[in-house]
């Protein structure tokens, strides 16, 4: 019987031919949607269909972002064994299969730059509760989830 050989998963090498752009680029799309690294893990962690729920929200007119900062998160999630890890193949697949494109940034916490590159045509998806309200208090809106079980745009 012969034997399979299995790659080692390595998130940085998976994400490296992800598209990346500047910050006003996404600005052209209809659309453009900025994930936080926490959502990513919604769509497995509980097991709800983003892109169902994204369209049921705002329609089928829109483009997925993340920061180069959630990359290094992620890698630093794959680097400590974090309970989540085992959902980062899924991630990079979703970030493959849906065409996340990576904004070009050098600050590493994702919610600094959330805040600093606000824009009324952008869509911030994060569940961390205390980064939405901030993204509230600035008169934005934000995709986030309820009841583990679906989204909801407020």
């Amino acid at each position: 019987m012969a034997q399979e050989k299995f790659e080692r998963f390595d998130l940085e090498t998976q994400t490296k031919n992800i598209e990346r752009i500047e910050f006003t680029e996404i600005l052209k799309d209809t659309r453009p949607i900025i994930f936080d690294t926490n959502f990513l893990f919604v769509t497995f962690e509980f097991k709800i269909d983003i892109l169902y729920e994204i369209e049921r929200l705002i329609g089928n007119k829109h483009t997925f972002y993340i920061y180069e900062g959630t990359i290094s998160e992620l890698l630093n999630i794959e680097k400590k064994g974090a309970k989540n890890k085992k959902f980062l193949p899924l991630i990079v697949t979703m970030l493959q299969k849906y065409g996340f494109k990576i904004i070009k940034s050098k600050q590493k916490y994702i919610d600094d730059q959330l805040i600093e590159n606000l824009n009324q045509k952008v869509l911030i998806a994060t569940n961390d509760k205390e980064l939405r309200h901030k993204i509230w208090d600035a008169s934005h809106k934000v995709i986030y989830m309820r009841q583990t079980s679906y989204l909801e745009i407020k």
